[in-house]
C-alpha cells in the first residue's frame, strides 16, 4: 500500500530514504584490436568517457602538452571533450581494449574533472581494482558464441562496478563539488542538446534545419544565457557549442563504420545540406575527409 507524503513522518519518524536514481548511462565502442607499430590514431575527442587497459606491448597518448607512454598492465582514461592522438610505438606491435561510456550526472562529471587523475599505473591499487572489471569484458569478448540477456547484465554490472570505482577515486581527490542547483541545470542543458540532436530529430526536415541555440534552451529552463554557458562550462569542462560538436563528430564517426551506408546518406542523417559540406567540416574536426577516415578503419584488426 502507497502511503502518502504528509502521513510518512508520523508513521515513521526516524525513517529515511534512498534517493529516486534516473540516470541515462551508455556503454559503447568497446573491443580489443591488435595494430602494428606505426599505427596512429589523428587526433579527436569524443562526448564520453574513454578507458583504454593495453593488454600487450605499448602504447603513446598525447593530450596537448601532456605525453604519456603506457605499458603493458597500464589504464589510462581520457575525459570527454579532450582531444588526444594515440599511437603504437612498440616494434612487436600492440594488443589494448578500450571502450566509451557516459553518464549523464552532472555531480560525477564535475567529480572526475577535478580529480584530474587518468594514468592508473599497473601495479597500484587503483589500477588493479579497475583491471579486474576491465578484464571481465576481455573474457566475455573471447566467447565465440552470441551473447546472451545474462552477459548483457554482466556487461553493465561491471560499468557500474566501474564507475563506484572511479566514483570513490575521485571522490578522495576532488575539491568542493558545485552547487546542485549549478549541477541540475548543467545536466538539464546537455539532455537538452542531446535530445535535439538526436537521429530523429536529425532526419525530419523542419527539425533537421532548426538551430541549435543556447538562447532557445535556457529560455525554455527560464535561466539567462550567460548563466547556462556558465554553469555548463564548469560542470562539463567544455562549451555546449563545443559538446554539440563531439555529439556530431561522434555519429559521424559510428556511421562510417557501417559500409553498407553511403556517405551523402550519412550527410543526410546528420543534416547536412550536402556531401560536399559535410565533408568539409569532418575534415576540420579530425584532419581527414570522410573517405579517407573509412578507409582507415581497414587497416585495423579487430576480435
Amino acid at each position: 500500500m502507497l502511503i502518502p507524503e504528509q502521513y510518512r513522518s508520523y508513521l515513521f519518524p526516524h525513517s529515511r530514504w534512498l534517493p529516486a536514481i534516473n540516470w541515462n548511462i551508455k556503454l559503447f565502442g568497446a573491443h580489443m584490436q591488435q595494430v602494428d607499430k606505426g599505427w596512429k590514431v589523428p587526433e579527436e575527442s569524443h562526448p564520453a568517457f574513454e578507458i583504454v587497459l593495453i593488454l600487450q606491448g605499448s602504447q603513446r597518448i598525447v593530450l596537448g602538452h601532456i605525453e604519456q607512454d603506457l605499458a603493458e598492465g597500464d589504464i589510462f582514461l581520457i575525459p570527454p571533450g579532450t582531444r588526444h592522438v594515440i599511437e603504437c610505438v612498440n616494434d612487436q606491435g600492440l594488443t589494448y581494449f578500450i571502450a566509451h561510456f557516459n553518464l549523464d550526472d552532472a555531480l560525477f562529471h564535475q567529480e572526475m574533472r577535478r580529480s584530474g587523475q587518468m594514468y592508473f599505473p599497473a601495479g597500484t591499487k587503483e589500477n588493479e581494482r579497475l583491471k579486474e572489471g576491465l578484464m571481465n569484458w576481455v573474457q566475455l569478448l573471447q566467447s565465440e558464441r552470441e551473447y546472451t540477456t545474462s552477459d548483457l547484465f554482466r556487461i553493465q554490472a561491471g560499468l557500474f562496478e566501474i564507475l563506484n570505482l572511479l566514483a570513490q577515486h575521485a571522490s578522495s581527490r576532488a575539491a568542493t563539488a558545485v552547487s546542485p542547483t549549478v549541477g541540475h541545470y548543467a545536466a538539464l542543458i546537455a539532455e537538452s542538446i542531446k535530445s535535439n540532436f538526436s537521429q530523429g530529430n536529425m532526419q525530419n526536415e523542419v527539425l533537421r534545419d532548426k538551430e541549435i541555440r543556447i538562447e532557445d534552451i535556457a529560455a525554455s529552463l527560464n535561466i539567462s544565457p550567460g548563466y547556462a554557458l556558465e554553469v555548463f562550462q564548469k560542470v562539463y569542462g567544455i562549451s555546449p557549442r563545443k559538446y554539440l560538436s563531439e555529439l556530431k563528430l561522434h555519429e559521424a564517426k559510428q556511421l562510417i563504420q557501417q559500409p553498407d551506408l553511403d556517405l551523402t546518406r550519412i550527410a543526410t542523417m546528420l543534416g547536412y545540406s550536402s556531401l560536399a559540406h559535410f565533408s568539409r567540416q569532418f575534415k576540420r574536426w579530425t584532419g581527414m575527409s570522410p573517405r579517407q577516415y573509412r578507409q582507415t578503419l581497414g587497416n585495423i584488426q579487430f576480435f
